[in-house]
């Protein structure tokens, strides 16, 4: 069937949905109490950043008051009684909370232990081969340098629809005040269907390969806003090989 123009308007209508839907989960996480603890250790070091390579800039003293504000990989940023605000290694925060006597569920144990802070999921629109693009994606980050991704993309054209899945592994080693840069390898398989109106061709299935890079900038809380260059390898069989680019622009939010 032909692709009208009324049908990707209505695709891009739900796209705007989704992403309407992702800002006001964002808005909801930001409104939910944060948890309340006090230093059991001796003192507790805060630093600047997520990351033991970022500088100590204070020393909370036992029985002062701390608020948990999020997760990012193994640090907790938090917040002090005199309004100061750092970052805090999870062990620490757990030491700190096991002391009060604040038990976790196993549910719990596996959520801050493997996901909290981890999981970043997308939404985004571009260009395919010169053709409009939709995309879902979910990253899973095992370091701050380190990721795995999973997308899915959806392709409109007149002679037809394509529809990419793919796996890859996501390097970021450039960070600057929320500010990153990425680079991007992995592959998957693309499934092509044509029109209805070209006769005598059938949906078929090919491996593609890709590579790219891309740069992610923070709007509010974990709200980021990312633009993506890639470029995919399609194998299409018989030793021929095509390579289309991709440029795109969407939000990712983290949790």
């Amino acid at each position: 069937m032909k692709t009208t123009g009324r049908e990707i308007r209505s695709r891009w209508l739900l796209y705007l949905l989704c992403l309407g839907h992702l800002v006001m989960a964002g808005a909801a996480a930001g409104e939910e109490p944060y948890q309340k603890a006090s230093v059991v250790e001796p003192f507790l070091e805060i630093h600047t950043g997520p990351g033991a390579g970022y500088p100590i800039f204070y020393i909370a003293e036992h029985g002062e008051e701390i608020l948990l504000l999020k997760r990012r990989t193994d640090w907790y940023r938090i917040r002090l009684s005199n309004g100061k605000e750092g970052w805090v290694h999870r062990s620490e925060i757990e030491k700190t909370l096991l002391a009060q006597g604040r038990k976790k569920r196993l549910m719990d144990r596996i959520y801050d232990d493997y996901l909290a802070g981890r999981m970043e999921m997308g939404w985004g629109a571009g260009e395919f081969g010169g053709d409009p693009s939709l995309y879902v994606r979910m990253t899973y980050f095992l370091t701050d340098v380190l990721s795995l991704e999973g997308n899915a993309s959806f392709v409109s054209s007149n002679l037809g629809t394509t529809r990419l899945y793919q796996g890859g592994i996501v390097v970021t080693p450039w960070k600057w005040r929320g500010l990153s840069l990425s680079g991007t390898l992995g592959g998957g398989v693309v499934y092509s269907a044509p029109s209805s109106l070209i006769v005598g061709v059938t949906q078929k299935t090919f491996q593609v390969a890709h590579a790219g890079v891309g740069i992610s900038i923070p709007l509010v809380r974990d709200l980021s806003l990312q633009g993506d260059f890639r470029n995919h390898t399609v194998f299409m069989g018989t030793g021929e090989i095509k390579e289309f680019q991709e440029y795109s622009v969407g939000l990712s939010f983290r949790f």
